[in-house]
């Protein structure tokens, strides 16, 4: 299998008969893939001989849906969404991302749920209640409605209706939905805009969002994928269309959920730091080397930041702890639920971020760093509020190494730490 270069781009195996749909993938490699190219004769032994993050197979549906696009994790017969062509570059790149991401997730989530029950503890998600899929439809009532409401029904999903944006933001805040419906007519631009905010909201950011559109012909297709939307589907589509369409995003949904509930459900205080919620440093060079292995299998990237948080003398010893409390807290939220956040001694800290390049990871390390610089903490002289000082270092795994090795290197002495400011 042929590894994966440091920073590179996702690599994905098209699949393609025709010179037309080789175009269209070509316009994948400036959004931040790498390609490679098979005819539907040698998908099966080109994908066993590269090592790639997904498959995208233009080849001809079996079904009456004219769902022409694939996309497949792992391997080429597994199919795990499905676009309607012709498929926009752009729709195409944003549903890639979005399965690629689950599966680092759903192997995070086994990983870590299997290192802490050689831990000694048996992590057991909340039963999920037994409760079927939800769906928000969104927009002025139209038939389109009714008919969105009727394929639902026999697939046992829920079809509820804010027909207003006001409400529609009222429902999302109460209750999650596994997929929400943008009806396009009469207003495009407030549908646009409704996508546009939950993909600015951490907490609906992955819930899909299709728009209900009249006709195939939608002018505003380039504008809705720039915008987040997960699909375009024909107001007038059969039913069976409409509920396969919509279900195969609202499973995703479940699958997120249900992999983020089982890491949850890893965070058992055996496994965590004394003080704070991050993860103890014997638990974390554990699974830091299941990461690192698993990464090397799958030639994909894992990087890691180091962090070495300080607070300044002035402030007082237990205004300095209590301050590093609060700062391991914040570094629990400020990555994400598959990221592994470590505590390991009083002031050194690091994250493991899998599949993730070292230009993205200094992202996050910037994000940390300036919200550190935004917090104040009350020192011993409560008029003189005081913030830590922080130092970052940032890298991508070499194959071979241990979690042990990794981990040393995330922590290792930063050298003279700067002066840490008071308010």
């Amino acid at each position: 299998m042929r590894g994966a270069p440091l920073g590179r781009a996702f690599s994905i195996l098209v699949i393609a008969p025709e010179d037309g749909e080789r175009d269209t993938a070509a316009a994948l490699g400036p959004l931040g893939f790498d390609t490679a190219f098979a005819t539907p004769e040698r998908a099966g032994s080109a994908a066993s001989e590269g090592c790639f993050d997904a498959v995208l197979s233009f080849a001809p549906p079996t079904d009456d849906l004219s769902a022409l696009v694939h996309l497949a994790v792992g391997h080429a017969g597994q199919a795990d969404a499905r676009l309607r062509a012709p498929a926009h570059a752009v729709q195409i790149a944003a549903r890639l991302r979005a399965m690629i991401r689950l599966d680092v997730l759903e192997a995070v989530s086994r990983l870590r749920a299997q290192d802490a029950e050689n831990a000694g503890y048996r992590p057991v998600p909340p039963a999920s209640g037994g409760e079927g899929s939800t769906v928000l439809f969104v927009g002025a009532p139209c038939p389109g409605f009714m008919r969105l409401q009727h394929a639902m029904s026999g697939a046992d999903v829920q079809t509820v209706a804010a027909f207003s944006t006001f409400n529609a933001f009222d429902y999302l805040h109460e209750r999650a939905f596994d997929a929400v419906v943008l009806n396009t007519e009469p207003r495009p631009d407030l549908a646009h805009t409704v996508c546009s905010a939950m993909r600015r909201n951490t907490r609906l950011y992955h819930t899909p969002v299709i728009l209900l559109t009249r006709g195939d012909g939608y002018p505003g297709a380039d504008e809705a994928f720039a915008r987040g939307a997960s699909d375009l589907l024909d107001t007038n589509a059969g039913s069976d269309e409409m509920r396969e369409r919509v279900t195969a995003l609202t499973a995703e949904r479940r699958r997120r959920r249900a992999a983020k509930a089982l890491l949850e459900a890893c965070r058992a205080s055996a496994l965590l730091d004394t003080n704070t919620d991050l993860f103890n440093a014997e638990f974390g060079e554990r699974h830091l080397a299941s990461l690192a292995d698993a990464a090397s299998v799958k030639g994909r990237t894992l990087s890691m930041i180091g962090i070495e948080a300080t607070a300044p003398t002035e402030a007082g010893e237990a205004q300095g702890l209590a301050a590093l409390d609060q700062f391991s807290a914040m570094l629990r939220h400020c990555v994400r639920a598959e990221d592994l956040a470590v505590r390991s001694g009083g002031t050194g800290f690091y994250v493991a971020l899998p599949n993730t390049r070292a230009d993205e990871a200094r992202l996050v390390a910037s994000r940390i760093s300036a919200i550190t610089e935004c917090t104040a903490y009350e020192g011993r002289d409560p008029s003189r509020p005081f913030r830590l000082s922080l130092s970052t270092r940032v890298f991508e795994a070499e194959p071979g190494r241990t979690g042990a090795d990794l981990a040393r290197a995330a922590l290792a002495p930063f050298g003279p730490v700067p002066v840490a400011a008071y308010g």
